[in-house]
């Protein structure tokens, strides 16, 4: 045929062959739809290289140099680099398992939180619970104390909450608690000062994150928190939450539990909606950390 140009048999086959095989590669550019939240425990991928221009490292003990001075006789009847235990104030409510107690920041401000422990002097496996307001638990903490746990439960200083993570810890290591079995536990705000405390303190064994945000920080932290494990929780109508969680289980290479909820609120919100969440709470520190 006129204008055709025709090739030998061989050349003709290696065309037959080439144009297949470019049509395979075209079938296969198929996006896949993004991952789902699931209620099961995941092996997440690698974790994301930490940047050399972010130092996310807080300091293994606590100086309190500038506290001594404060008006507080049991900061100032202790040595320089000294650990702060809990301190127990006033008398515990009537029927409450839980004492009052103060924390004092490396500011000489005084913390006020309720202190779970037994007093038979054992070291228990400790957990630290912050959040806005330390009253919005409901009864997570008098569960997990009842499950054998040593439980500080503290307010979270939002413009302090690096320096006042690290000192509550500690304080929980001085008040009886096992130092070798550690969870932390935050909820909404307490959540992202939880994954970035525990990412450059390895006293962290285990966290639990109640609608976790997310941004460069917290993406880094949890790659340097990366293979501890970790409880990821958050409500699927959460705008903020929902999708961090999405984006924080791929960056850790470890343990990795997401436990989605329809509609169940924010934070501490979630407790009250969803109380079978604290059955799954329980569950996960005593396999982490026993009790």
């Amino acid at each position: 045929m006129r204008g055709m140009i025709r090739l030998p048999l061989p050349e003709r086959f290696r065309a037959y062959i080439l144009l297949a095989v470019c049509g395979c590669f075209a079938a296969c550019d198929t996006i896949l739809p993004p991952p789902t939240l699931t209620p099961t425990i995941e092996i997440s991928g690698p974790t994301i290289e930490a940047s050399a221009t972010l130092d996310l490292r807080q300091p293994t003990n606590v100086s309190f140099d500038a506290v001594v001075e404060t008006s507080n006789p049991t900061v100032a009847a202790l040595a320089p680099d000294s650990v702060v235990p809990p301190v127990v104030v006033g008398t515990p409510p009537a029927n409450s398992l839980g004492a009052p107690v103060i924390v004092t920041a490396q500011d000489g401000t005084l913390l006020n939180g309720t202190f779970y422990q037994q007093a038979d002097g054992i070291r228990r496996p400790g957990v630290l619970m912050i959040g806005p307001d330390i009253n919005a638990w409901g009864d997570l903490p008098v569960r997990i104390f009842n499950a054998n746990f040593t439980v500080l439960v503290m307010p979270l200083r939002q413009e302090n909450a690096q320096a006042d993570f690290t000192v509550m810890l500690q304080a929980l290591t001085s008040g009886d608690a096992d130092p070798a079995r550690l969870a932390v536990i935050g909820a909404a705000e307490g959540a992202d000062a939880t994954l970035i405390g525990c990412s450059s303190d390895q006293l962290c064994d285990t966290a639990i994150l109640l609608s976790p945000s997310t941004n460069p920080i917290i993406e880094q932290a949890m790659g340097a928190f990366s293979p501890r494990p970790i409880l990821l929780v958050a409500s699927q109508d959460d705008a903020v939450s929902s999708p961090a969680v999405q984006v924080l289980q791929g960056l850790n290479r470890g343990e990795v539990l997401v436990q989605p909820f329809a509609s169940a609120g924010r934070g501490t919100e979630i407790l009250a909606n969803r109380p079978d969440l604290i059955d799954l709470m329980v569950a996960w520190l005593q396999r982490q950390i026993g009790g």
